[in-house]
């Protein structure tokens, strides 16, 4: 195709107009969408990422709660938002990776719709828990006890995730627990304190009360290293290597967000995750975090999530719905 002189002096007047925009961006208020209701822990930590921008950039980052449908809603809406700076979405790792697996179509396209600007929590594991009259005090320990007793043993999970790594550490260790769902996770919980059922695969948070209490033990976590709030506790993948789903939570933007804005929220969040009171109250909520990352290394970060689901949906021959 040949360009014409006016059709070059076009383009060039967009592009220059475009990054004149970026430059004097924000100019209004900015919304960070969230698949999580107000008052979970996704939630407060992206009003802690929202606080933290509005601070250092002028104007007032809010938070936009698009609950339901398993985060189909709120990824939808962000795809959809025109990349303009005034639109950013907290992605969990359902959106970009395990959605991919748990569904045969998705209302939006994970690679072609978003733009990877920070990460803010690089691992959200599961714990592996057990009712403290269970007489096994490890992993190895229940896994053992647990072979010689197929089918008589019962897990509490809840759908998603958890049941996800509850039926794939079934296949990976070779064992037979019976999967237990509950809708939500204190249900669950209190399940495992009255010894309804023997072991639980839950997030930290949810029952720390009761592990201080000694009313429930934690043999293992599901994260690629040890948590740092468990330094003592082996993860699953130390006994059975390759055993790992933890979540995380990237910063994104609809596609086409100017490199200028991406590179200047990625270093606010930056500073921020170097703040030692925000890294502690964010391990207080069962996460960790360590730095913003680059566009560039959570791209691959992605890739790496999406092939551990992809293994994942192998071994456990997770049907899409």
């Amino acid at each position: 195709m040949r360009l014409t002189a006016g059709t070059l002096l076009s383009v060039f007047l967009f592009a220059a107009s475009y990054c004149a925009a970026a430059e004097d961006w924000p100019t209004k208020p900015v919304r960070i969408i969230v698949s999580n209701s107000a008052g979970s822990s996704p939630d407060i930590v992206t009003r802690m990422v929202a606080e933290r921008l509005s601070k250092a950039l002028g104007q007032s980052f809010l938070v936009d709660n698009r609950p339901g449908a398993q985060g189909l809603i709120a990824a939808e809406m962000a795809a959809k938002s025109p990349p303009d700076g005034y639109t950013f979405y907290m992605a969990s790792q359902d959106v970009y990776a395990s959605n991919l697996f748990r569904f045969k179509s998705l209302p939006y396209d994970p690679d072609r719709d978003f733009t990877p600007v920070a990460n803010v929590v690089d691992s959200a594991p599961f714990v592996l828990a057990v009712n403290p009259d269970l007489p096994v005090k490890s992993y190895p320990e229940l896994i053992s006890y647990a072979k010689v007793r197929p089918g008589r043993l019962s897990m509490g999970i809840t759908i998603g995730a958890s049941e996800a790594l509850g039926r794939w550490m079934n296949v990976k260790a070779g064992t037979d627990i019976v999967l237990v769902p509950y809708k939500v996770n204190p249900q669950a919980a209190l399940a495992a304190v009255a010894g309804e059922i023997q072991v639980l695969i839950i997030s930290l948070p949810s029952i720390e009360t009761f592990v201080k209490a000694g009313k429930l033990r934690i043999v293992a976590v599901s994260s690629s290293k040890r948590f740092p709030n468990l330094p003592g506790t082996p993860t699953l993948a130390e006994h059975n290597p390759g055993l790992v789903i933890e979540g995380r939570f990237i910063l994104m933007a609809p596609a086409g967000l100017p490199a200028s804005i991406v590179n200047r929220v990625n270093h606010e969040v930056d500073r921020m995750l170097r703040d030692p009171e925000v890294v502690q109250r964010i391990r207080g909520f069962g996460f960790s975090s360590s730095d913003a990352m680059t566009p560039k290394t959570l791209t691959e970060s992605i890739r790496e999530a999406r092939e551990t689901w992809r293994r994942v949906a192998n071994d456990i021959k997770l049907q899409a719905e």
